[in-house]
């Protein structure tokens, strides 16, 4: 445990020490009238933890001031994680995060349904840890069946402005067909219900949707924030949309972007 009350450095440091293959992302949240763009999120496999990754996991969770019996949840059946994330969402103070995955259907747990993917944590230093799931859905499977479930069934969980961002950006990709992978997320404490539309297989740069995303921030009261949005991942693809309302019932749309690897051969 630290002597004081962890910060986001703290986080990024953990990040730094990591040695081997990983892969960082950036973000940003929009709601209407305010934005969060301090985000990262940092995935690897468990094996890059250290010699004893469960371990370090649950140290790293301790240093961050996790309460230690969700930390403790988050660590069974470890041996079946196929990957880790690392995260962080703003700077004073921040909300951490840790994730982990299981093949779908291969968690081994009995607390969580079976077609979850990723099993979440997220916390303020000082305050109660809440879990999210990350379930896997059959259908969509491209970007035609996205946009069709998206009208048909997404849309009453969401704002008219996420869904018309959303389905502008799946009608401008280039492969429209192509792989198109979406999770319900639900927190397991409060009403939070989102979308996460998975669009690395598709590989649609974020310039694409660039008129796409300032209609979303005029219609949400953030005009500067496209051009800072889109200078943030120029360059870059698109990698995934995350769609709905937060624990208060605040519609949010958040994108992320800027994947970029590290230590690959």
């Amino acid at each position: 445990m630290l002597d004081r009350r962890p910060t986001a450095a703290d986080m990024r440091r953990f990040v730094a020490e990591l040695h081997g293959p990983h892969v960082t992302e950036r973000s940003t949240k929009l709601w209407r009238g305010r934005q969060s763009a301090d985000r990262f999120l940092v995935t690897c496999q468990p094996e890059l933890l250290g010699p004893d990754p469960r371990h370090r996991f649950r140290d790293i969770a301790l240093a961050l001031a996790c309460d230690p019996a969700a930390t403790e949840r988050l660590l069974a059946s470890w041996d079946r994680v196929i990957t880790v994330h690392l995260g962080c969402d703003g700077i004073d103070p921040p909300l951490f995060k840790l994730y982990v995955e299981y093949e779908l259907g291969r968690s081994g747990r009995s607390d969580i349904p079976d077609d979850t993917i990723f099993l979440s944590v997220k916390w303020r230093p000082g305050r109660e840890a809440n879990f999210s799931r990350y379930r896997h859905l059959s259908y969509p499977t491209n970007g035609v069946e996205a946009r069709d479930a998206l009208r048909k069934s997404f849309a009453r969980d969401v704002g008219e402005a996420s869904a018309a961002f959303t389905d502008r950006v799946l009608s401008e990709l280039i492969t429209p067909e192509g792989r198109v992978d979406v999770m319900l997320v639900e927190d397991e404490d409060t009403p939070r219900k989102s979308f996460d539309i998975n669009l690395y297989r598709v590989d649609t740069p974020l310039a694409r949707h660039r008129r796409a995303l300032a209609e979303l921030c005029e219609a949400f009261g953030l005009p500067a924030a496209a051009p800072q949005i889109l200078a943030d991942g120029a360059g870059t693809m698109l990698g995934h949309i995350a769609i709905g309302r937060d624990a208060a019932g605040s519609e949010f749309v958040t994108l992320y972007y800027a994947a970029t690897k590290h230590d690959h051969r």
